[in-house]
């Protein structure tokens, strides 16, 4: 190419080259002006808009700090004046006589369990001590609940749940478990019971058996409080002290006679440690039962709580006309959840350690003489992976005069080991060892597994 141009630039005159030259300089240079002035534009429009959008986060800002104070003061405003949150206009339909009546909430929960032991039945019968134990070879229908809650106003609840159960023998047992109203949104923290519910005495005591982390109830709860727990019929008011973590003290009264209440005035005929029990009544306030008990929850973490609990028990025993009974607990657990948002608890540690002081006879009777029991259990669950959990426990309990003859009263050991995984939302399967020890059995030990289905439906929470 450049042998043949030559010849055709050699005839170009060098004027209209270099005026060819010169504009095509011109126009390269007020291209690369305009480009210039179009990028000194886009620059100043994207300068602009970060300006604007700094200037609208700084608004966001303040306005999101303003509703936050805002917040703050109502909060504030509605923990010293309860009700002046609310409109004039609307305050006397929010009168506790002016509220509506919410609906019904019903439950309905259920525990199957199948299984065996190498204890003899009667064995088994005193190794699995609560009602709602598997307590025979094969199935065993433990608990079937259905309970209903009701809000009768601003301040009152009703709870009441029936439970029904199928004996070893095959006979249906049917009872009503709780009754009880509840008062709510008191002034000075105070809220009160009144009913029959299962005592406020440390914290498996009150554990409904859908609740329970084992298939079965700890042995000492039902040697110190019988088959059924400790429920019964009275009063219970429970001050939340003002304290900077979560601080309540239970003080109540109620009867002492039932089944419920085997530690009182049990069913005559019956004997404990020797001694026959006798017909005793309430005749004042000095033969009723009494509670008292003070619970703490101090924080140890974000994602942990340490809870301490102290409880007794004073009542009269019928074993004699004027004879009593003392019962202390004292109940510790550590629990770390999930996550600060997420309360669901990964790893739970809970022990509670009992002492009862049971006086047998009156004084002046030959055989009269102080009983006492004691005992502990203590036991961890553990969630180690997504809807899988692991349980292990260990309990003690023996008396200052017990024996072979008397399976209430000897020295007892049970190791207990499990499995659960909730296989569905309100559906989960349990599977657990025990390995028991006790003087009364024939081989000193024995061991059983079982299988147990559990399921839940409705507000069973509120029950």
């Amino acid at each position: 190419m450049y042998y043949t141009l030559q010849p055709v630039v050699r005839t170009i005159p060098i004027s209209v080259l270099c005026c060819v030259l010169t504009a095509t300089a011109i126009l390269f240079a007020s291209e690369a002006a305009a480009v210039e002035d179009d990028l000194n534009g886009l620059y100043q429009r994207t300068q602009k808009l970060r300006e604007e959008m700094y200037q609208s986060q700084r608004r966001y800002e303040a306005q999101i700090d303003a509703l936050e104070k805002r917040v703050m003061e109502l909060e504030k405003s509605a923990d010293n004046h309860p009700q002046s949150a609310l409109p004039i206009e609307d305050t006397a339909h929010n009168d506790a006589t002016h509220q509506p009546q919410r609906p019904l909430e019903w439950s309905l929960s259920g525990l199957v369990a199948m299984g065996g032991s190498s204890a003899d039945a009667d064995e088994l019968l005193l190794l699995e001590g609560g009602s709602h134990d598997p307590r025979k070879n094969g199935f065993t229908l433990q608990a079937l609940a259905l309970a209903v809650h009701a809000s009768l106003g601003a301040h009152l609840d009703a709870t009441a749940s029936i439970v029904s159960h199928i004996e070893p023998d095959g006979e249906s047992v049917v009872e009503l478990e709780q009754a009880y109203l509840r008062s709510t949104n008191q002034p000075q923290g105070l809220s009160t019971m009144l009913g029959q519910f299962f005592l406020d005495f440390g914290e498996e005591n009150k554990r409904h058996a859908d609740d329970w982390d084992f298939v079965d109830v700890p042995f000492l709860i039902t040697r110190l409080f019988g088959s059924d727990k400790l429920r019964s019929q009275g009063v219970q008011l429970v001050w939340d002290a003002p304290l900077t973590w979560p601080s309540s003290v239970y003080l109540g009264a109620y009867n002492p006679n039932g089944e419920t209440a085997t530690s009182f005035l049990y069913k005559p005929g019956e004997v404990v440690g020797g001694h026959v029990l006798q017909a005793r009544g309430v005749e004042g306030l000095d033969d009723l039962l009494y509670l008292l008990k003070w619970s703490h929850r101090f924080p140890a973490g974000t994602r942990e709580h340490l809870g301490l609990g102290i409880s007794g028990l004073f009542g009269p025993n019928a074993s004699g006309s004027s004879t009593d009974t003392q019962t202390y607990g004292l109940d510790l657990e550590w629990t770390r959840y999930r996550s600060t948002q997420d309360r669901q608890p990964l790893f739970d540690w809970r022990t509670e350690i009992m002492y009862r002081r049971y006086e047998a006879g009156d004084s002046s009777n030959p055989d009269h003489e102080i009983l006492t029991d004691y005992g502990a259990f203590t036991q961890a669950v553990w969630q180690f992976c997504d809807n899988w959990m692991a349980g292990l426990r260990a309990e003690y309990a023996d008396s200052n005069k017990g024996s072979g003859d008397d399976p209430l009263r000897d020295r007892r050991k049970r190791f207990s080991v499990n499995l659960t995984h909730p296989f569905a939302q309100y559906v989960k399967w349990r599977l657990q060892y025990n390995h028991d020890r006790a003087d009364y059995l024939s081989g000193g030990n024995a061991n059983s597994a079982w299988l147990q289905l559990v399921y839940q439906a409705g507000e069973h929470d509120e029950h």
